[in-house]
């Protein structure tokens, strides 16, 4: 690749066009068909489930796509741009260095535009040192990454999402980061889908049964008003932990229990607290991103409650998050 890459910005490559121009097709059509054929190689390399390496073969298709335009423009039209002041004739290698510059443009547009990185442009810049070439190439990759935007995800978070990952891109690269945590939260019914803090073991039983993929069940005091303030978490486990603790046998499915007994939280015996007595909240205005970070970085919680003045209005999963698409 690196040397197919070289061949593209080689100024002579035109010079020696008979070695490899396919005389059926033409210059265009051999430029044509070897574009197709390096796109179809690529999506077959990188369709598979561990890809590695999209900068070069998306920079040579970069080149022959350039290559292609340059090859199509008028003579004419190539002679007016590359005329001499003095009226000197053009030369051959002016003509190579002018259509090697279209490989060069082609290819750190085509690619910043698959990966949005506009550091390929200031690669190409870098590493070829054609001061002249800063304004095309720098016009050119931001129209690219532009309309690709308008198209698709960048590769590297497409593939991402393709994974059920979608969140990660979507909190990168959209204005999902934004999206206050009212919008994008599962509402909880308080009634149905909670503990109180008072409740009996078959109550606890009826919501493991009534809810069987919920992993985590919040803890409230009912309100007059029919709303329910946040007191405490649980998870799946642990609610199945305090039953089988309390009544190995079923034997007393009406024990009444109090899940903010400080023993639950904090156990004497140094064993891990079963009831989250104090679980991670946000309020509706939250951002998404926010979210985020209290979940990763603060608690590495895999679920966050949303409240407003207490009141618990739903909640959030890093799964959930994780897969949202916008």
């Amino acid at each position: 690749q690196p040397m197919l890459l070289s061949n593209l910005f080689d100024k002579n490559l035109l010079t020696d066009r008979a070695q490899w121009e396919l005389g059926s097709v033409g210059l265009v059509g051999t430029l044509t068909l070897c574009a197709m054929m390096k796109w179809c190689t690529t999506i077959m390399a990188l369709s598979l489930s561990m890809p590695t390496g999209v900068v070069a073969p998306t920079m040579i298709i970069g080149g022959l796509i350039g290559r292609m335009f340059g090859s199509m423009l008028p003579d004419a039209l190539v002679d007016f741009i590359l005329a001499n002041a003095d009226g000197s004739p053009i030369t051959d290698e002016v003509r190579g260095a002018y259509m090697a510059r279209f490989a060069m443009i082609g290819a750190a547009s085509f690619c910043a535009a698959v990966t949005r990185a506009f550091a390929m442009a200031i690669t190409v810049f870098e590493v070829l040192s054609l001061p002249n070439d800063v304004l095309p190439l720098c016009s050119a990759t931001i129209a690219a990454i532009f309309v690709a935007n308008q198209v698709e995800l960048p590769f590297f978070d497409r593939n991402l999402a393709s994974r059920g990952l979608g969140g990660i891109p979507a909190l990168t690269f959209t204005d999902h980061a934004d999206a206050p945590a009212f919008s994008i939260m599962r509402n909880i019914d308080v009634e149905d889908e909670c503990l109180e803090f008072e409740t009996r073991l078959i109550d606890m039983q009826d919501l493991l049964r009534k809810h069987p993929k919920q992993g985590f069940f919040p803890v409230v005091r009912m309100l007059d008003d029919g709303e329910a303030v946040l007191a405490a978490s649980m998870s799946r486990g642990n609610v199945e932990r305090v039953i089988g603790m309390l009544d190995p046998h079923a034997d007393h499915p009406e024990t009444l229990i109090d899940l903010l007994d400080p023993e639950l939280q904090r156990p004497s015996d140094g064993s891990p607290p079963l009831v989250d007595g104090c679980p991670p909240h946000v309020s509706p205005s939250t951002t998404a991103k926010e979210v985020y970070l209290v979940m990763r970085v603060a608690h590495g919680e895999d679920a966050v409650y949303v409240t407003r003045d207490g009141a618990l209005l739903g909640d959030i999963t890093f799964a959930s998050l994780m897969s949202h698409q916008p």
